[in-house]
């Protein structure tokens, strides 16, 4: 009897460490992810958007939004220009995503910044809002494509190591097929998560972000 019972104790606690460990859509408990999303933990950008620059910081707060049935992490950014806002963190089915207000499609976005079952140019298409294919009106659609593994990349002069370079493009229909009209370049790096990105819009860059410095509980 205590040998069936000591077996059934054990299996309770296996599930009790695995459920507690995969909570909300399976994101790592641990700070080994190209999304750490573990309880403050905390980046510092330099920001520079059309002449003006700043810097950012992102805490994750250790709170979650369950938005249209997906669990997001949340976090508190501040800065100089924007004050105190909350952006999530999506974590799930193998992808990674962000959902923030986007100041050229004048609306909150998600986009799927990267897959961890994609190769090198594959792409993939996902929705950038819950309910309608639709923003301001139009019909749109993220376009994500994984361009590099493995890259070195340097921001502010610190230098890193195996980066994966994801590009993903925000596209409207106006009527005679999809067309980019904003392309984000995303860094991420293993047990750091996003080093920076590049907004860029018609042939011009509009925004820039790179990490001064992070720590990842």
């Amino acid at each position: 009897m205590k040998k069936y019972l000591f077996i059934i104790l054990a299996a309770i606690a296996f599930c009790y460490a695995s459920c507690k460990k995969d909570a909300g859509n399976g994101a790592p408990s641990s700070a080994d992810s190209y999304m750490p999303v573990t309880a403050g933990s905390t980046w510092t950008y330099f920001v520079y958007e059309q002449g003006i620059t700043d810097t950012l910081t992102v805490k994750m707060s250790g709170l979650r939004s369950t938005l249209d049935g997906k669990i997001y992490y949340n976090a508190t950014n501040t800065s100089k220009p924007t004050g105190v806002s909350t952006s999530y963190f999506y974590i799930g089915k193998h992808l990674y995503a962000t959902r923030d207000f986007n100041s050229i499609a004048n609306a909150p976005l998600e986009l799927q910044i990267y897959n961890d079952t994609a190769t090198i140019n594959h792409s993939w298409i996902s929705s950038p809002t819950d309910t309608t294919s639709r923003v301001n009106g139009i019909k749109a659609r993220v376009m994500s494509t994984i361009r590099q593994t493995g890259e070195v990349k340097v921001f502010l002069g610190k230098t890193f190591t195996n980066v994966i370079h994801t590009q993903v493009d925000f596209q409207y229909n106006f009527g005679s097929g999809y067309a980019t009209v904003f392309t984000y370049d995303y860094y991420l790096a293993k047990g750091i998560g996003i080093l920076g990105y590049n907004l860029s819009s018609l042939g011009g860059t509009v925004k820039t972000e790179g990490i001064l410095s992070y720590t990842v509980k």
